[in-house]
């Protein structure tokens, strides 16, 4: 209930909002609209024909206004045809600079949200706004107007057509209106609740796909695909089961609508055919009359149809709206950044993640060296990833501070900050593009060929970058499908080398390639490492054991620090690890 009270109060403001999309067009849209009321008055002109018909032609028999009666049919044709073409097309010429426009701003304002955003809500949901939602507010905000203008002009052409024609007939027939505005009341009200649960069952279909699409292997192996069948069939059958509900209170209330008004219908024919109203009418008012008022019906109908969309689009714009005002990242630090030397401090840090019950960082104290090499080891959920999160301000600290070259981040401009540091993390993202771009990602200007080709090289991705069909303008797949685990982390590790910033963040970099690739790779990096300020984190200590320094972590804090040969002698912390991976090594072997 308090859903649907919230969603009450923010309709007027959210459909105003919604029609801004549409006034930077609005020449057309008032073409069209003209247009659309051309429509309409045609429409009218076609029942107020039928009385000089009936009258003129097939009582008095005037051969002169009979000649000319085809040509003013023919006439009002032809401008029917083109005011519905106008009126159609340019509506929909607005409706897609609608959706253009609105999914720009929902995409661009997903591109500026942190990433404490996406640690709370799913891709489907996302995916689900930009496609099906903004389809909706396109239809609220543009032939909604139309049909409405249209009706309500039908309507008010006819009426007055009506009371033309004789005004105590029409005054008799709105004795129906007031039940007519109670069921359309009570349809809206309807309409909105149904189109909120549907848009999320929109939600639940796209997430069930997504999850058994990525997840293809892991159904696979696990026989699931009778599990997932099931999930989809629930979910697909809710999204089947609610636009069925919009269905009936459609039908219904159209239903309704025309048994009500056929009691009106009946009642004035009635009524018209008394012995002394047809004294004062003739054939062709009478006959002009009831096809003005059984025309009523149409647009009346169509109300309850336009009301549908008005409320999808309401709906859809109220979750549209909760994206584009979703606080960006900050990014307003005014100290300029040319090139850092590396130097960083870790003073007193904090961070607790978004609904956790304790800390993921606990007063963390640290400092680094310009070019020095630091490794951070520990157990799973010890904080590693975390932290290294914290430099290019994935996430702010609740409290604490970290220093670049003694300064706060937070005091750089977001772009010049991250202009200092690339990345290789253990999840791998290569997008859909020649394997030329994913390793020049980002760049501006693009390097030429010999600098990709070379830094490839330098990851020992060219041999099997040589082999591919259409070597560096091969596409990748989704997600680098059409490689292997190793040959995606090396085309990661090669878009770090091309981009030469000061500050490297290797975040179990070599976590998917072999032990021959490994060593390759690890080859490389000592090249790259020099005079950079490097943080690796790394799930085989055998890899950081020339490192200049090593920091053990333990529950969010810093618990030993040092190097490789004095850990060991201090027999902490690290020296277990040590050991007990050793020991796994040895047993494996």
């Amino acid at each position: 209930m308090a859903k649907k009270s919230s969603l009450d109060k923010s309709a007027w403001p959210t459909y105003r909002r919604l029609l801004g999309y549409s006034l930077p067009h609005w020449k057309v849209m008032v073409l069209a609209l003209i247009a659309t009321a051309a429509l309409a008055a045609v429409d009218t002109a076609f029942a107020a024909l039928i009385k000089p018909l009936l009258d003129r032609a097939f009582v008095q028999q005037n051969q002169a206004y009979i000649r000319w009666v085809p040509f003013y049919i023919v006439g009002l044709f032809l401008l029917r045809g083109l005011s519905s073409f106008a009126s159609i097309y340019g509506m929909a010429w607005v409706a897609r600079r609608v959706v253009k426009d609105m999914r720009a701003r929902v995409f661009n304002k997903l591109l500026d949200l942190p990433s404490r955003y996406y640690d709370r809500i799913n891709s489907a949901s996302l995916v689900s706004r930009l496609t099906y939602f903004v389809e909706q507010i396109a239809e609220a905000t543009t032939t909604v107007l139309t049909s409405t203008l249209k009706d309500t002009l039908t309507v008010i052409f006819y009426v007055s057509y009506m009371f033309y024609l004789n005004w105590r007939l029409t005054t008799f027939a709105f004795v129906v209106l007031p039940f007519i505005a109670l069921i359309i009341n009570y349809v809206t009200k309807r309409f909105r609740r149904i189109s909120s649960r549907i848009q999320d069952s929109i939600t639940n279909v796209t997430e069930a796909v997504d999850e058994a699409v990525l997840g293809q292997r892991i159904v696979k192996v696990y026989n699931a695909q009778d599990f997932e069948r099931e999930h989809f069939d629930r979910v697909n059958e809710n999204n089947r089961w609610l636009s069925m509900k919009v269905v009936a209170t459609r039908a219904g209330s159209s239903a309704l609508i025309q048994f009500i008004a056929a009691w009106a219908v009946a009642a004035i024919v009635y009524f018209a055919t008394q012995p002394s109203v047809l004294q004062q009418m003739t054939p062709g008012t009478f006959a002009a009359f009831m096809l003005a008022m059984l025309s009523l019906m149409q647009p009346i109908k169509s109300m309850g149809g336009v009301n549908e969309k008005l409320q999808r689009g309401i709906t859809a714009g109220v979750e549209l709206f909760k994206v584009l005002d979703e606080p960006a990242e900050i990014a307003d630090g005014q100290r300029p950044l040319a090139q850092a030397r590396g130097a960083l401090e870790f003073r007193d840090l904090r961070f607790r993640y978004e609904g956790q019950a304790r800390d993921a960082l606990r007063g963390v104290n640290l400092r680094i060296e310009p070019g020095q090499t630091v490794a951070f080891v520990g157990k799973s959920g010890s904080g590693k990833s975390t932290l290294l999160a914290m430099l290019p301000r994935f996430y702010d600290p609740d409290s604490g501070s970290i220093m670049l070259d003694g300064h706060d981040l937070r005091e750089y401009p977001l772009r010049d900050l991250r202009r200092q540091m690339a990345l290789v993390d253990q999840q791998v993202r290569l997008f859909n593009n020649s394997i030329a771009e994913n390793i020049a990602y980002g760049l501006d200007p693009l390097p030429d060929e010999a600098k990709i080709i070379d830094a490839a090289k330098r990851a020992h991705a060219w041999e099997f970058i040589e082999q591919q069909p259409q070597g560096l303008q091969t596409l990748v797949g989704q997600n680098g499908a059409k490689l292997s685990g190793g040959q995606r982390q090396r085309l990661a590790i090669a878009r770090a080398l091309l981009k030469d910033a000061p500050i490297l963040i290797l975040d179990e970099a070599t976590s998917a390639l072999d032990t021959e690739s490994e060593r390759m790779i690890q080859d490389a990096l000592e090249r790259l490492v020099e005079g950079r300020t490097t943080l690796v984190i790394a799930h085989r200590l055998s890899t950081i054991q020339h490192a200049d320094l090593i920091v053990v972590m333990q529950d969010g804090a810093v618990a030993e620090t040092g190097t490789h040969d004095a850990l060991l002698a201090r027999d902490g912390l690290y020296a277990a690890l040590y050991r007990m991976q050793f020991s796994d090594e040895q047993g494996e072997t």
